[in-house]
């Protein structure tokens, strides 16, 4: 019955969209009307900054009108760069499952009449196209990059409704990727690592007036998790070598997760704001951090946005694709240190060998041991000058 649902649901939206699209065809475009497509993360939305800067600086205000289609995980962040005209916020989530909801977005960005749209994700899926295809832009601009993130099928079939295609290739850093994409608009736009402007940082009034650090266990992926008895030993050994105080930051959701730790610490210098940040307020919690510890999730790539040194544990379903950073050669610091426990099958892409129950790890984030992440941590200490420990 669900799979007759799902099929009922995936049928309908294929029929919406091509009434929507054949419609779109017809309206006359907006001149210097230009739509962007970004329906991933947070952390993608990051490490893209730097081509969106290249996107405005091809078409600028004011004979060009950038509208972003952007997840609602991030579109008030996206809001606040002033790279844009106009935001429009999609749940993602909704947009692939509420048939109603979805047919509203293909009519909006419709309406939208552009000239010019682009999606500019590495990794390209069918809901992402169905907007470039449904806009009737003139000149629709993709990305040739992943093969894997949707089958060879609906790639071929999506692949016809762009004008042009940016040829990615497959396997290098999204950092590098981003910078490809960046030189089609901008070509003198050099790779960097994600960097965050003064005015997407705002620094909460509740943070403490002596040095802390900052620990992030959630993460959107039960799999990507790394255990919680051992960033509380990480935190604890943290404290006692150095003093500073320890904030927990994630969504309110992710509470459990904080209250796992201070379960096992005991400690009282442990602030738990999990729920309390807003995107602009954890940069600004973590620019004035002294280091971060976390999962692989967005808070990694904003930490090295606001030059904190952050130590990662994190699986090998996409080993170097979004960590470890790659050598720029840029003159910088490194601020991101990874920690993996290398395993022939890295790489898999989440199609993991080993058994592993709904609630665990993956079996290679289970194997990245305490005395490895905290050798982490000493080479991030050592990355920049700290307060001194009390």
């Amino acid at each position: 019955m669900f799979k007759l649902i799902r099929n009922l649901r995936r049928n309908r939206q294929k029929l919406d969209l091509m009434i929507e699209a054949r419609r779109s065809r017809e309206l006359p475009r907006d001149k210097g009307s230009v739509v962007v497509v970004r329906l991933d993360g947070i952390g993608d939305f990051i490490l893209w900054l730097a081509c969106a800067r290249a996107i405005r600086a091809r078409y600028p205000r004011p004979s060009h009108r950038i509208t972003l289609v952007a997840s609602s995980a991030f579109s008030d962040l996206a809001a606040s760069t002033g790279l844009f005209d106009e935001v429009m916020a999609v749940n993602a989530r909704r947009y692939i499952e509420d048939n109603a909801y979805s047919r509203a977005i293909l009519k909006q960005v419709a309406a939208l009449r552009a000239e010019v749209a682009i999606n500019p994700g590495i990794s390209r899926d069918r809901y992402g196209d169905r907007l470039v295809h449904v806009s009737g832009a003139t000149t629709r601009i993709g990305v040739d990059g992943d093969p894997e993130a949707q089958t060879e099928k609906k790639q071929r079939q999506s692949d016809r409704w762009y004008t042009d295609l940016i040829r990615i290739t497959p396997g290098i850093h999204e950092i590098e990727a981003n910078a490809i994409v960046a030189h089609t608009f901008d070509p003198s736009a050099p790779p960097s690592r994600p960097r965050l402007d003064k005015n997407l940082i705002s620094r909460p009034d509740w943070l403490p007036n002596e040095p802390y650090f900052v620990v992030f266990p959630g993460s959107a992926s039960v799999k990507k998790k790394w255990p919680a008895d051992r960033f509380a030993a990480i935190l604890t050994r943290l404290q006692q070598r150095t003093g500073w105080i320890a904030v927990i930051c994630g969504t309110h959701a992710e509470k459990p997760d904080a209250q796992a730790i201070i379960d096992i610490t005991g400690h009282q210098r442990i602030i738990d704001a999990c729920g309390r940040t807003h995107l602009g307020a954890l940069a600004g919690t973590l620019r004035d951090a002294e280091l971060l510890l976390c999962n692989d999730t967005g808070a990694a790539h904003i930490a090295a946005a606001v030059d904190c040194p952050v130590v990662v544990p994190c699986g090998g379903y996409h080993y170097g694709r979004f960590l470890p950073y790659p050598q720029l050669n840029d003159g910088e610091p490194p601020v991101m240190f990874t920690v993996f426990e290398k395993m022939p099958c890295f790489n898999c892409s989440w199609k993991c060998i080993y058994p592993r129950a709904a609630d665990e790890p993956l079996y290679c984030v289970s194997q990245i041991g305490i005395e490895a992440v905290w050798d982490a941590v000493g080479a991030a200490l050592d990355s920049k000058p700290h307060t001194p420990a009390h």
